[in-house]
């Protein structure tokens, strides 16, 4: 399927992006963030996702970020040196970031911390906050090490909005049993209060990692 592959690690991490180019001409990419509780890289919300994506008429890129299972800090500067690698590319024109669950979590981060380099965002069912009423455990310990870390609060996303980032769209699902709903309703709340632009579609039913 990839019509060109790249791999490209951040210091010693083996951590790699995968770019899937539809052709030679510039078309805006988007990068997507598999969900995996930040333990893994799900292949179910990469390569089915990107086909998809590439059928109308986008380049994609995905990337596999728990090859080298890199804890916050540092894992934010290595996804802002990848952003910042994809663009160089001479086939790249605008960066959307797409994220599934933890990797939504991902996504929002950079597209917080790196608002400069991309162009758009859209998460899927995704972790936000690290507040302990809705936080998905499993994910923001992957993230931090530790659930003592004195990080917890920084990646509290949705206390992190600023007016700089930009459009969203989200998504989930009223039933989710493993990311609560109210981590993209915080979210909505923080962007609202910003102003930022956003489309959110909450459904009624639907599991977990519908991708």
């Amino acid at each position: 399927m990839p019509l060109s592959y790249e791999a490209g690690g951040f210091m010693s991490s083996k951590n790699r992006m995968e770019y899937l180019f539809k052709d030679d001409t510039q078309r805006d990419i988007v990068m997507i963030f598999p969900g995996g509780g930040y333990e893994r890289t799900s292949h179910r919300e990469a390569y089915p996702v990107a086909q998809v994506l590439m059928d109308r008429g986008f380049h994609t890129a995905i990337f596999w970020y728990r090859e080298t299972k890199l804890i916050y800090p540092e894992i934010k500067d290595e996804g802002l040196h990848m952003i910042e690698e994809v663009k160089k590319d001479h086939r790249v024109g605008r960066i959307i970031l797409l994220g599934f669950s933890a990797g939504g979590h991902y996504a929002l981060l950079l597209s917080i911390f790196g608002s400069q380099l991309i162009y758009k965002t859209v998460l899927a069912y995704p972790v936000v906050s690290s507040n302990p009423l809705i936080r998905h455990e499993g994910s923001i310990k992957n993230l931090l090490g530790t659930l003592d870390s004195p990080y917890l609060a920084s990646v509290s996303l949705e206390q992190a909005i600023h007016d700089g980032v930009k459009p969203m769209f989200i998504m989930h699902t009223q039933d989710d049993a493993t990311v609560p709903v109210e981590n993209s309703l915080r979210l909505i709340e923080s962007l609202q209060k910003h102003a930022i632009h956003y489309e959110c579609h909450i459904y009624p039913e639907g599991r977990h990692g519908l991708s």
